[in-house]
């Protein structure tokens, strides 16, 4: 079924119920309902128009300049939660329109990275282990070396997050595109 009639079906719709047609056969005709059929006659009885009425929505509960104060509570602490912002700058909408109005603005809430530092035992290990193999040929052929990957984040292997909000580049807004397309 089509969302809504154009304004000629519903011209027609009017047309055959003048002409003595049932709701049923006219909804059946085009291939809608019959509550659908029943609000067109309904409307054409009461205000002689065809037109949808015009529906505006329900207004934005927030401000302009609640809507700054988010942003600005966001770009000097990134790294806290939906919900703390919401708190810190009462703002009156919910928490899911919080993070909408976050990414309205600009902002996306990705995981940071979380990264164990070395200890001096890690350093020292890591020189003796160089050492061991410096003059090994045949060991360093077969080495594959990776840049910027992290295989184990904690001692447990599980992965530690942190949730930073951050401002969208033109990239990801690109690929966002090309990615829905």
């Amino acid at each position: 079924m089509p969302r809504h009639l154009s304004e000629a079906q519903r011209a027609r719709a009017i047309a055959k119920l003048e002409e003595n047609w049932s709701l049923s056969e006219v909804a059946a005709e085009l291939n809608v309902s019959k509550s659908c059929i029943f609000y067109i006659k309904k409307r054409w009885q009461k205000e002689q128009r065809l037109q949808r009425p015009i529906r505006q929505g329900i207004g934005k509960v927030s401000t302009e300049n609640e809507d700054n104060a988010l942003v600005e509570f966001i770009n000097h602490n990134p790294f806290e939660t939906a919900v703390k912002t919401r708190e810190e700058t009462s703002f009156p909408g919910s928490l899911r329109t919080t993070q909408r109005r976050l990414k309205q603005c600009g902002f996306k809430n990705c995981v940071a990275a979380h990264k164990v530092f070395l200890t001096e035992e890690h350093k020292q290990r890591r020189v003796q282990f160089a050492n061991e193999f410096l003059q090994e040929n045949e060991f360093w052929n077969n080495v594959v070396f990776s840049d910027e990957k992290t295989f184990q984040s904690s001692k447990n292997g599980r992965l530690l997050t942190v949730s930073i909000w951050t401002i969208l580049r033109e990239t990801d807004l690109q690929h966002k595109k090309n990615r829905n397309t």
